[in-house]
């Protein structure tokens, strides 16, 4: 008696698309988009698009690196990422940087000196001219945002951040501005009128909001908890009472004052692990340094901080004040992993319960002549222009 002949089991289009294609990565679902229309216009569904952005939240990051360059004024056609990818190993990265995107022409030029922040695969790229610019670099999809409000501020500091606002359901780039600032002639005090406006992907304009109960300064902004959080400006403390951070909620469009914790003025950084944001600054000596944690959002009266760790760089890694940039990225199994400044720039491990350090990436070796920013990133298939969430 004959065996019977297996048939070919065909899935079903709903299990192939939102079970097995979604977990793919952008690159494949690119050239997936190619098969046919209807594969073409699975992919680009709303549905498909948040499904694959949720399962690339789940996956540890991979790291983008951005080099730059101290240069202020001066124009450049393109810019330039790379990518740090998880490797085989819990918690560990590949050897090298591979090249994400090489030279994406930029609408006008792009000033070399810049600041980038991320959020689901997309990419703000503020620059020290005002333009702002929003980069996914998987789907190599580059946007230039209209101006927004004309800045007063002579000192250029790269203001921009991008966030998600779960309440609308939308991607958010807030930006400062100066109306004026300066100092008065008689008083010599600091004057100032400071607004403050976001950007909706997939509007056509800034909106403005409130404006900000206080100056904000240069150090770079940070997104978490559906939150922008600023540094203000050192000269805007009229007494020891005033907070040194703005937090700024998407989702009632309103700031809060936030107090910062016991702070050494000579090093501060702001960054996000574990969904809360952390305040790095020197601890009670110039060869530590504290990483504070935010543990109860909220207004002034009810944030509080703990030490999430105490960190010893050493020598190596530019101890004491030689240490100018020591900036938290990411977070496992009780290991930060650190793009240290100072003697070079380099991706560290730091134990946060012993004094155990790991090099994980010489920048310097990446690319030469060239600083680098570096932020935690996920890819996703998200649209600048449709911006279908």
């Amino acid at each position: 008696m004959d065996r019977p002949v297996a048939g070919h089991v065909a899935l079903p289009d709903d299990l192939l698309f939102m079970e097995v294609l979604v977990r793919l990565p952008v690159n494949r679902l690119v050239r997936f988009k190619r098969v046919c229309r209807s594969w073409r216009a699975r992919i680009e569904d709303a549905a498909f698009v948040r499904r694959h952005r949720d399962f690339s939240r789940a996956a540890p990051p991979s790291i983008l690196v951005t080099p730059w360059k101290y240069s202020i004024d001066e124009l450049s056609e393109d810019i330039t990422f790379y990518c740090l990818r998880p490797g085989q190993t819990p918690g560990g990265f590949e050897a090298r940087a591979g090249l994400l995107l090489e030279k994406a022409a930029c609408p006008g030029g792009i000033t070399k000196g810049i600041h980038t922040t991320h959020c689901d695969g997309l990419v703000a790229i503020a620059t020290t001219t005002n333009r702002i610019f929003v980069c996914n670099p998987a789907t190599r999809e580059l946007v230039a945002l209209p101006p927004g409000s004309p800045d007063v501020n002579y000192q250029n500091y790269p203001s921009a951040v991008i966030g998600f606002d779960r309440c609308r359901n939308q991607y958010v780039v807030s930006r400062y501005f100066y109306r004026r600032r300066g100092y008065g002639k008689l008083s010599s005090q600091f004057d100032y009128d400071i607004g403050h406006e976001v950007f909706t992907l997939g509007g056509d304009s800034w909106e403005l909001t409130v404006d900000p109960p206080q100056a904000i300064g240069g150090m770079p902004p940070v997104y978490t908890g559906e939150a922008f959080y600023r540094v203000c400006e050192p000269a805007a403390a009229q007494d020891s009472r005033s907070s040194p951070l703005l937090r700024f909620s998407l989702r009632d469009r309103t700031f809060h004052l936030i107090p910062c914790p016991p702070a050494h003025p000579l090093l501060y950084h702001l960054a996000e692990l574990d969904g809360k944001l952390c305040y790095v600054n020197y601890g009670a000596s110039l060869t530590t340094l504290d990483v504070w944690q935010l543990d109860e959002d909220g207004t002034l009266s009810t944030a509080q901080w703990s030490l999430r760790c105490r960190v010893h760089p050493g020598p190596r890694y530019g101890n004491g004040s030689a240490c100018y940039c020591f900036l938290p990225l990411w977070a496992t199994g009780g290991r930060m992993l650190v793009m240290v400044s100072g003697i070079g720039q380099k991706l560290c491990w730091y134990n946060e319960t012993s004094p155990v350090v790991e090099e994980v990436l010489d920048l310097e070796d990446e690319s030469r002549d060239y600083d680098h920013h570096v932020v935690p990133y996920r890819e996703s298939l998200i649209s600048i222009s449709k911006c279908k969430v």
